[in-house]
């Protein structure tokens, strides 16, 4: 291991960990950071680097593949584990006052469920990669990424991105004595009314880092967060003002967003089951018999890794009152969930983990007797799980096509995976403490999500039904017409300057013909934004 190649992966471990903590906490989408991190690297390596261009290719594309583990494990944490602030914030707030304990959850609970995914990722690498030839496009992407290493025009542009975004974000916040001159956000409509119709403050944050998120991510999010934001005015407000003045407007979005979450969670958990069945299937029963089934199953299980993982995971879930049976349960269905996960990531590029985490944490609910933490744990768990699985074999991906042996990519894997659980409690520690969760910052709004799903099933003989059953049906209609319920929530949700921002963004793309051109440029302006908000929260 080469000590710049080394370095550089710590270095992008932790920017993908403090970046991803705060997107996964600030807007609904986690996008995979590994591109971002992969033109970062090739800046580094241009700039240090004296060796031949064939081995520096290869070294990027260790460094990278290490960095992107923690921007993966954070995603999963700010999408689940913060759903326990909304459950429980007396409790989470204890933690919070205790820094240190704070710290030692957040880096157990990531090392044992990334450690988990890494394990399943070893377990099918050769399977999905070789045998089936699964695409796995994230590591295509990085790879074709990295071979343009000897494009300086790439790299200018990510410097340019980079620098216009730094002195932009100076001249907005001032620094030291000196005042910021460029204003944080402009009001471009104040609220009125016209009949039923309530129209909000428009308020457009001049915020770089989600005007690149939106470019990024394109259609994806324009006409979900569209639709949310229009409901919003034209449909659910006139349905509280007509029909149902009775309830207070919190109480009544509260438990109409309730009916949205719960009508993806039915669903999500009606076709669950089918899909890992199919795919868990074929694993033991395609063209082999049994003993020959079992003899390829367990040739690719490292004895001592799945030794030490299952005592670590003993050991975590043990100091957290899990019963034994209960941790039993959580293993086979982490592993089921994490391999079917591997299958999809492997097929269209994306990992929806958030399915796959609320099938196993539902039923658990009910069968054992958890608490809070636990319910919250299970989550998290999986999500972290089955996101670095996939995200280890976008990795192994790259190498294969890059010739790095799989043992020489996973040292780098398991290091990039200890880094991030060494620093992402002081992260959210840091994040949380200096902008407070559920803020317009760290809005959580899948966190927000899952609590309006528990507090649903907790609290169903105190709603109303006719509500909580037009929240169902819209979700039917919107999953009906292949439009993501949960981006939907993030429009009707989220501050509306939030949503805007990553409207403009994604507005701006649709413009675009070769929108990959411009990647560089915006992976600048992220990377810039995402360092000087972690300056601005620690000074």
């Amino acid at each position: 291991m080469k000590i710049l190649t080394i370095l550089v992966a710590v270095f992008l471990s932790v920017f993908s960990t403090v970046t991803m903590s705060y997107i996964g906490m600030a807007i609904p989408i986690g996008p995979w950071i590994a591109p971002t991190l992969a033109l970062i690297a090739i800046l580094i390596f241009k700039i240090f680097s004296q060796l031949p261009s064939s081995d520096t290719t290869k070294e990027i594309a260790l460094a990278t593949s290490a960095g992107s583990v923690g921007g993966i494990v954070a995603t999963a944490m700010g999408f689940y584990f913060t759903t326990l602030y909304f459950l429980d914030p007396t409790l989470f707030n204890s933690w919070m006052q205790s820094p240190a304990y704070f710290i030692f959850i957040l880096a157990i609970l990531s090392l044992t469920a990334g450690m988990f995914g890494i394990w399943v990722a070893n377990i099918f690498e050769k399977k999905l990669i070789v045998k089936d030839k699964l695409v796995f496009p994230i590591g295509e992407l990085i790879y074709k990424t990295i071979a343009t290493y000897k494009e300086t025009k790439k790299t200018i542009t990510l410097i340019i991105g980079f620098i216009l975004t730094g002195l932009f974000c100076v001249l907005q916040d001032g620094i030291g004595s000196l005042r910021g001159i460029i204003p944080h956000s402009l009001v471009l409509i104040h609220s009125f009314s016209i009949s039923i119709f309530q129209i909000p403050t428009i308020r457009l944050d001049i915020w770089p880092m989600l005007w690149a998120l939106g470019f990024v991510t394109g259609n994806i999010i324009v006409l979900p967060l569209s639709i949310g934001v229009l409901s919003k005015v034209l449909l659910i407000r006139p349905l509280h003002t007509l029909i149902f003045q009775d309830f207070s407007w919190m109480e009544f979005i509260i438990t109409f967003c309730s009916g949205m979450v719960l009508s993806t969670a039915f669903f999500g958990l009606f076709s669950t089951p089918r899909s890992l069945w199919r795919s868990f299937s074929t694993l033991f029963t395609k063209g082999k018999t049994s003993v020959e089934r079992g003899t390829s199953f367990m040739k690719h299980i490292n004895l001592f890794e799945t030794a030490t993982l299952i005592l670590l995971f003993i050991g975590c879930m043990t100091y957290f009152k899990f019963s034994l049976l209960s941790q039993v349960y959580l293993f086979i269905f982490a592993f089921i969930c994490a391999y079917q996960i591997a299958i999809i990531a492997g097929k269209i590029g994306l990992a929806p983990m958030g399915k796959f985490a609320t099938f196993v944490m539902l039923p658990a609910l009910f069968i054992f007797s958890i608490n809070y933490i636990q319910i919250v744990f299970i989550a998290t768990f999986v999500g972290i799980c089955s996101g670095v699985a996939a995200d280890i074999l976008f990795g192994r991906k790259l190498a294969h096509l890059a010739d790095i042996s799989s043992q020489t990519i996973k040292r780098y894997q398991y290091l990039g995976l200890f880094v991030s659980a060494l620093c992402i409690g002081l992260v959210f520690w840091f994040l949380i403490h200096n902008f407070g969760l559920g803020s317009e910052q760290l809005f959580a709004l899948r966190a927000q999500n899952r609590w309006l799903l528990l507090h649903t099933l907790k609290t169903a003989k105190s709603l109303n039904y006719y509500v909580l059953m037009l929240g169902f049906v819209f979700g039917f209609i919107l999953s009906k017409l292949r439009v993501s319920p949960l981006l939907v929530l993030g429009g009707l949700f989220m501050p509306v300057n939030i949503t805007l921002g990553l409207v403009v963004g994604g507005v701006g793309a649709l413009f675009i013909t070769n929108r990959q051109d411009w990647y560089p440029f915006w992976s600048g302006v992220y990377a810039s934004n995402s360092i000087w908000m972690l300056i601005r929260s620690i000074i």
